[in-house]
């Protein structure tokens, strides 16, 4: 399937997150930018507070998850394969909707499908 882009301006939603995570707070932000349809296009994630490693990570995940969505990949199939993914950190969220991450990964993509 082609590329399909999103327009020069765009709307998007920019989420920060908490994660409970062994006794210390993990906190991360990450942008949604929409199609003109209001579908999700893209993501941008960032770590508060972390290595290169995990910013790393978390940075080509988020461009991968772009790709995905530019090239057709709905948000539901994107969920099927990455919620609940279970790795560190992990723990309780501020946010009443997700109470409990089993990751980043997991908070983020089930925070997409929400909205």
């Amino acid at each position: 399937m082609e590329r399909r882009r999103l327009s020069d301006t765009r709307a998007s939603e920019t989420h920060k997150a908490v994660i409970h995570a062994e006794g210390k707070r993990v906190k991360f932000f990450f942008t949604i930018g929409f199609f003109d349809d209001g579908r999700p296009g893209e993501i941008f994630l960032h770590m508060d507070e972390s290595g290169s490693t995990l910013d790393g990570f978390a940075d080509c995940w988020a461009i991968a998850v772009s790709m995905l969505l530019q090239h057709g990949v709905t948000v539901e199939k994107l969920f099927e394969k990455f919620a609940f993914q279970d790795f560190e950190p992990r723990g309780f969220t501020d946010n009443p909707d997700i109470k409990v991450a089993r990751s980043v990964v997991d908070y983020v993509i089930r925070y997409m499908v929400k909205i």
